[in-house]
């Protein structure tokens, strides 16, 4: 090997570091230990490792858990319960519902290591929301309070058609201790397999889906059977009415008469809430079965077109197929008036009678609010600025002063006043 020299010995002035690597053997090696090679040289150790292990030179003692990471199906017993759901009350519908029932019933009793719980149950309800599936609601509550270990159910479907509602639910019995499983029937998953997490996700956002598409089509049904005049109108809270067998809306004689009895004595002259007063005293009950009456239920009677005969569809609407919320038609959807849709309880001459006595009543209403208004009590409307439109309000106003104009604005009532003055309109 040549002699490494220092840059004194060298004499060519160029000063090199007194220490160098020696670069051949360095080469030499890292050719030797290629990734292919290294590869291989672990793949051997581990070989090396475990053969060791099973030769006894090293040895592992298992600990095993006092508790169980879920309740597996082939524990000694094993906490079941079941639920069951149909979206409506409908006949057609009263089958399959307790077909489940019956189902789960007999193969929780069939198991051997099943305990029965509970067969939980929501008939009728949609599974679009947690919100109105109180069975759903108090299996869960059960289940977070340890006393289930696995739950069966037919579908995914029929746990829930909200993937939301659905993941945020099995995540939330995943992360209890121990987990409790859900085992979805048709599908044949658990929620406790994580290599299921990903189909049981689709199959959720596939269910709700399909009852986003379920609800347009139903609701276009509707509107085409109250376009065509085929819509078949709730009386359930109608009081004077009820459906026969086929379907037909009749008129209830005792029912009609408190209703006679409710107009005739709006159109002597007595307060809706004088006219409650008297029903509540006769020991009458409400539409609702109550046995005081209101005001605002008088009002609702008097102001019900179907007790002249005609009838007005689509007053209200629901905008989130998710939640069903019902929400007041403002000029949103069309409406659809039928005259001599029914037959009448009051005449026709009475019910326009009635309407404008309404109006005159809510006409008197708003002419006390106006005249109960103090001379020093002003709105200002900023007619310029960035503010332009708003109203400036005396802050010096008293609690009576704030609640007339608090309830001036409920009834929409647009006051302002451009001079100082206290004026209705523009």
């Amino acid at each position: 090997m040549q002699e490494r020299l220092s840059s004194t010995e060298r004499g060519d002035g160029k000063a090199i570091m007194a220490k160098q690597l020696d670069a051949e053997r360095i080469e030499r090696e890292r050719n030797r230990h290629q990734v292919g090679n290294r590869r291989e040289e672990e793949k051997q150790k581990i070989r090396d490792t475990i053969e060791r292990n099973r030769s006894g030179e090293r040895k592992v003692r298992v600990i095993m858990p006092t508790h169980q990471l879920y309740a597996n199906e082939e524990s000694e017993c094993v906490r079941v319960a079941a639920y069951c759901r149909v979206s409506t009350a409908e006949e057609e519908q009263a089958g399959s519902f307790e077909m489940q029932v019956q189902h789960f019933t007999s193969v929780i009793e069939n198991t051997p290591n099943y305990q029965m719980v509970e067969i939980y149950t929501d008939e009728g309800v949609s599974g679009t929301s947690v919100y109105h599936r109180k069975g759903f609601q108090r299996m869960i509550a059960d289940a977070e309070a340890g006393k289930i270990d696995l739950i069966l159910t037919k579908s995914i479907s029929r746990f829930g058609r909200n993937i939301v509602d659905v993941i945020s639910t099995l995540r939330k019995l995943n992360n209890l201790t121990p987990p409790v499983v859900v085992r979805f029937e048709s599908e044949g998953l658990n929620s406790i397999d994580g290599g299921n997490a990903i189909i049981i996700t689709v199959l959720s956002a596939a269910a709700e889906m399909e009852s986003q598409q379920k609800s347009i089509a139903i609701k276009e049904g509707i509107r085409y059977r109250m376009q065509e005049g085929l819509y078949k109108f709730s009386v359930a809270n109608t009081i004077g009415y009820y459906r026969d067998y086929s379907g037909r809306i009749k008129i209830e004689p005792a029912e009609a008469e408190i209703v006679r009895y409710i107009y005739d004595l709006f159109l002597e002259g007595v307060s809706p809430q004088d006219i409650a007063c008297a029903l509540t005293e006769q020991c009458i009950r409400s539409p609702k079965g109550m046995a005081r009456w209101t005001a605002g239920t008088i009002l609702s009677i008097l102001s019900n077109e179907k007790y002249c005969g005609d009838v007005l569809y689509q007053k209200t609407y629901s905008k989130d197929y998710l939640s069903h919320k019902t929400v007041r038609n403002k000029s949103v959807l069309p409406q659809y008036y039928w005259e001599n849709n029914h037959p009448a309880i009051v005449t026709r001459s009475v019910w326009e009678r009635t309407r404008e006595l309404i109006a005159l009543g809510k006409r008197r209403t708003y002419k006390k609010q106006r005249s109960a208004m103090p001379s020093r009590f002003t709105v200002t409307r900023i007619k310029r600025g960035v503010l332009c439109g708003f109203l400036l309000l005396d802050m010096k106003w008293t609690k009576e002063e704030w609640r007339i104009f608090s309830q001036c604005i409920e009834n929409k009532l647009d006051y302002m006043d451009i001079e100082g003055n206290m004026n209705h309109g523009n």
